[in-house]
């Protein structure tokens, strides 16, 4: 018998074109499977419901806080997230399992490697590789953190980190992509607002351009044809598109105060 069990949960809103694939991957593997759903519209739950999982609802305000809502609903000390549009390396099963049956009682996490695909490829470095992710933890123990995007968990004892990989295939085509950019774009403005980030050229200009080059040169994108040029431009198109949201809200913010003042007159 193992010595700590295992549940993972798998945040959900309209992922049919993924779901299946994840849960045939992992449902012999996974003690307890929890799909946490935010009241999808296509056939997630139809899909959830031809496997043996836990399905629960709840309204999604952000990432964070939609896991931090589920964590607790798990059965297992342990609990990994993992996402519809990822699937665990079989390297990686077989190496959970066995830090599980050996795991330390002063370690509370263990980050894993991601693999980012673009158009099926993986380009090493160039896809941001490790790419380490906070996804594996105890459960009593382990919260994300209060960010309204690319949150991480936090946890008060020692993470260690795994050898083998999450695999991240979510580059279906460039105009899904384009919308689901619009909405974290959408997510890194509340953040800056929340954090009292100013616009400047800074955010607006130097930073993509670092960004650009580090995915294209250092990371060596430029090795990899089109495909490394895509991923470095849209690290580049990213990143600005963030200071043109936050330009545009403090440009509003004035235009309200200008109209404002005008209308006290």
């Amino acid at each position: 018998m193992k010595k700590n069990r295992l549940t993972v949960i798998i945040p959900t809103f309209n992922v049919e074109i993924y779901l299946d694939q994840l849960l045939h991957c992992i449902e012999d593997w996974a003690d307890e499977i929890i799909v946490c759903d935010s009241f999808s519209t296509d056939r997630t739950l139809d899909i959830a419901r031809n496997h043996k999982v836990k399905i629960l609802q709840h309204e999604y305000i952000n990432s964070a806080k939609q896991k931090n809502w589920a964590i607790p609903q798990a059965s297992n000390e342990w609990v990994m997230i993992i996402d519809s549009d990822e699937k665990p390396e079989e390297a990686l099963k077989k190496e959970i399992l066995k830090f599980l049956d050996s795991v330390p009682n002063d370690v509370d996490m263990a980050y894993i490697p991601r693999k980012n695909l673009f158009w099926g490829e993986f380009m090493g470095k160039a896809s941001a590789y490790p790419d380490y992710q906070s996804r594996l933890f105890r459960r009593e123990k382990g919260r994300y953190q209060d960010k309204e995007v690319h949150a991480q968990v936090e946890v008060p004892g020692r993470s260690v980190h795994l050898q083998n990989a999450l695999m991240h295939d979510d580059f279906t085509d460039i105009s899904s992509w384009w919308l689901r950019n619009n909405r974290y774009y959408r997510y890194e403005l509340e953040e800056c607002i929340k954090r009292g980030k100013k616009w400047g050229f800074k955010l607006q200009i130097v930073k993509p351009i670092y960004v650009f080059l580090l995915f294209y040169v250092r990371r060596g994108g430029f090795m990899h044809g089109f495909r490394g040029l895509f991923v470095a431009m849209q690290w580049f198109i990213y990143h600005f598109m963030v200071g043109a949201k936050l330009y545009e809200y403090e440009l509003s913010q004035k235009q309200k105060i200008t109209h404002k003042s005008a209308n006290s007159k």
